[in-house]
């Protein structure tokens, strides 16, 4: 004893120092795109999207008011007081950076002159020149007494030389302000850009941040009238990674009390029922710390693996605690009873969970590891602490009274009712599914999120009152330098082009305009540098020809920015703070990475063939809708293949473990069977697959088979006495089905709309397993078998 108390001792010392190590290092990651394979296109193409463009740090305000005065002006006033708190914020942006400093847009438009071909440069500085000044300005002169265009009279007004001119339609753009990414065309929507002045570590400081500045904003915002949206990335990861914690424990806990009253119902007995509790507490503990330890981050798939866990470790708890009631022996005996039916159940469990690295979806392997974890630890702890514990509470609870549902258990007229029961049900489904067919496949966008979140409502009503660009397709170019991508981009556009003569696209923008031409760079700068030393005379004759003195302001900032750049090395980027603006959305130059992005608008119906028809290497065109399509063609044959991998172990173990083909052919009729009456009764429900409830059959395949096999083990035992069986086993394996139930249907009520889909289906598949499994499996098998005891052919 005294030998082995320091054990005990370190044994929980390590458990402690593992269970912290691991709990410290659970994080959540709210990406959907990390469950699905990395080699499609679309997940490529959407994941160097978010990665590049979605701003982590870029909280949206939305204000909308009954007038578009008292919409500015709120706008306005929280813009200063989120600007009050540079503790956390970096910028408050209410309106576009070059609306209060116009001089800034001399950078950019220098940029994409800079970028035009040679032959325009030309054009341009002959225009300059002391014998065409004069009249290039009257031109311009003229432009301004004519034009209707506001967007052309503001720009010349301040660019007499019409040095944007170069660009074309490019001027307009740069001269004026994207209205749309700031305020609805009536002016009672604004929006806000809220920049955080740190990086957010983990999920928890996101929540902490996006709280503290709607404290704010509603502290500054007082007016009834006035609503409030706040969306962007941390919005979405501060309430998705919340309900993700939420999930996560109250489905372990509602877990743990479905299983408490289901205990206690049945066996009428307070201490092991606490026992029990404290085991399955353990085991969770353990698997999450070896999650933390061994697992990146924790998917919105894997936090439904909480009621998993508890749902399928308590199955071995039943086990050993109903054998426990019968048994006078040992300890050591009670285990080794124990061991064979644990083994084999676990073990294929585990081994099927673990199967899933196998396959190409990351969400599938993270729950693969996390069940298979689970499932191992329960295994071990139920077999090790939890049988000594029941020996020793049966020790003195040795003559008490069965409770009634115990006793129901063993009356043969409950299982001959049960049976009918069943057969009725099974038979309804069947019909079910001959009439309405199988479940219809939904891989859309709906699936991969939330159903409440408050950051979708805000984006949804950002979507109605601003651009709705849900029907786009988003263009992404990458390359490893700025030479690699512009040719892309090129490429790009041609087959836009092609595309809008053949009736595929409506409109498209890319970044080719954008874009650093390098070699244009480096063969206008030359050109343009020495126009710095015309300011003085260039100035005069603007003056002469009529323009204000500050009119002049936007041309000579150019032709300064392109001598200041004449010594620095191409390619040549904007970096002042309108630039920058600017480009957050259309060009990611830094890292090892260059992307450009774009804009698709495509006619209904060729969104496949147009995507074929641009996509290439390092060139995506890619949406949330296509990802959808995408899935559908892949996902069921991903799935396919997985299942059949996984049913060829499970049945490999089987034969090892019986050596009966009879044996091995009714649990393959019971799984296929428990299938079909699956399909109907989704069927029935108006239930349909999607990327998360797909995995209930890998689930099904690795826990509900597990009722089968001990109903088989349980007809070996007892020489193939199927009633002897069931009455052996009935009640266990009711505790099971409904604990397990009860797991994923706790997760049925998820926030996420695909992991709620997964639960429903585990529940309803787990519960017709059950009832197929003890009610019709034994009949079939007594069918077959005419003689009670002739099962030689299964090993003892």
């Amino acid at each position: 004893m005294e030998k082995t108390k320091p054990r005990w001792i370190a044994i929980i010392i390590a458990l402690l120092v593992f269970t912290g190590a691991g709990l410290s290092r659970i994080s959540f990651n709210v990406d959907i795109l990390k469950l699905l394979p990395t080699h499609l296109p679309q997940v490529k193409g959407l994941s160097l999207f978010l990665k590049h463009f979605s701003q982590p740090k870029e909280l949206i305000v939305t204000v909308e008011a009954p007038t578009s005065e008292l919409a500015e002006s709120t706008a306005d006033a929280l813009a200063d007081a989120f600007s009050k708190h540079p503790d956390l914020v970096q910028r408050a942006v209410a309106r576009a950076p070059w609306e209060k400093r116009p001089a800034d847009l001399s950078e950019l438009l220098a940029f994409l002159v800079l970028n035009q071909p040679p032959e325009k440069i030309r054009a341009l500085v002959n225009s300059l020149s002391p014998e065409q000044a004069d009249a290039t300005l009257k031109s311009s002169v003229e432009k301004l007494g004519e034009s209707i265009s506001p967007q052309e009279v503001a720009l010349l007004s301040y660019d007499p030389y019409n040095v944007a001119g170069a660009l074309g339609d490019l001027g307009s753009f740069a001269g004026t302000a994207q209205q749309s990414e700031f305020s609805s065309a009536d002016g009672t929507f604004r929006v806000l850009y809220v920049v955080s002045a740190h990086n957010f570590p983990n999920y928890k400081a996101a929540i902490a941040w996006v709280n503290q500045i709607k404290q704010i904003a509603h502290a500054t915002v007082t007016d009834s009238a006035i609503h409030l949206g706040f969306t962007g990335e941390p919005a979405f990861v501060a309430d998705i990674s919340g309900s993700m914690e939420w999930d996560m424990t109250s489905s372990g806990f509602v877990t743990l009390l479905v299983i408490a009253l289901i205990f206690y119902l049945c066996y009428r007995r307070a201490r092991p029922l606490m026992e029990l509790q404290a085991m399955l507490v353990l085991i969770f503990t353990l698997s999450l710390a070896a999650a933390g330890l061994f697992l990146s981050q924790l998917t919105v798939i894997g936090v439904g693996c909480a009621a998993i866990m508890i749902g399928l470790s308590v199955d071995y708890g039943y086990f050993v605690y109903q054998r426990s009631l019968h048994h006078r022996g040992t300890v050591g005996e009670l285990q080794r009873q124990c061991v064979q039916n644990i083994a084999w159940t676990s073990g294929t469990t585990a081994a099927v969970f673990f199967a899933l690295n196998f396959s190409s979806l990351p969400g599938l392997s993270q729950l693969g590891n996390l069940v298979g974890i689970g499932v191992v630890f329960g295994a071990i702890v139920m077999l090790t602490i939890y049988a000594r514990l029941t020996m020793r509470f049966h020790r003195s609870q040795e003559g008490r009274p069965p409770s009634i549902i115990e006793r129901l258990f063993v009356t043969p007229g409950f299982w001959r009712k049960g049976a009918i029961l069943t057969a009725v049900i099974v038979f309804f489904l069947l019909g079910v599914l001959a009439v309405k067919g199988l479940p219809q496949p939904d891989f859309s966008a709906r699936t991969l999120r939330p159903r409440k979140s408050e950051a979708y409502v805000a984006l949804d009503r950002l979507y109605a009152r601003l651009t709705d660009d849900r029907d786009m397709l988003s263009l992404v170019v990458a390359g490893k330098d700025e030479a690699e991508v512009l040719k892309r981009l090129r490429l790009a556009e041609n087959s836009l082009s092609a595309a809008e003569a053949r009736g595929e696209v409506k409109s498209f923008r890319t970044a080719l305009p954008l874009w650093p031409a390098v070699g244009n760079q480096r063969a206008n700068l030359p050109l343009l540098a020495p126009l710095a030393k015309e300011i003085p005379r260039l100035r005069e004759r603007a003056v002469a020809a009529g323009f204000k003195d500050e009119a002049f302001v936007l041309d000579e900032a150019i032709f300064q920015q392109w001598a200041a750049w004449a010594n620095v090395p191409t390619p040549l980027w904007p970096t002042n703070d309108t630039s920058r603006w600017i480009f957050r959305r259309v060009a990611s130059h830094e890292g090892d990475q260059l992307l450009a992005l774009g804009m698709v608008t495509p006619m209904p119906g060729h969104e496949d063939a147009l995507t074929a028809a641009v996509q290439s290497e390092g060139t995506w065109l890619v949406s949330w809708n296509q990802l959808g399509r995408e899935l559908r063609h892949v996902i069921p044959c991903e799935f396919g293949h997985v299942i059949m991998a996984l049913s060829a172990i499970v049945i490999l173990l089987l034969i090892i473990a019986f050596r009966s083909i009879r044996a091995v052919a009714l649990f393959v009729l019971t799984t296929a069977l428990v299938l079909a009456c699956l399909a109907g009764a989704m069927s029935l429900l108006g239930m349909g697959w999607n990327f998360f409830n797909l995995a209930a059959l890998l689930l099904l395949l690795g826990t509900g088979t597990d009722y089968s096999i001990l109903l088989l083990l349980a007809m070996k035992r007892n020489g193939g006495d199927a009633p002897a069986a069931q009455r052996e086993l009935g009640l266990v394996i009711c505790l099971c089905a409904f604990s397990a139930s009860a797991g994923f249907g706790t997760i049925s009520w998820a926030n996420h709309i695909g992991l709620a889909s997964l639960g429903q289906t585990c529940a309803l598949g787990l519960v017709l397993d059950a009832l197929i499994s003890l009610f019709l499996l034994p009949r079939v098998w007594a069918w077959i078998h005419p003689h009670a005891r002739a099962v030689e052919e299964m090993p003892r």
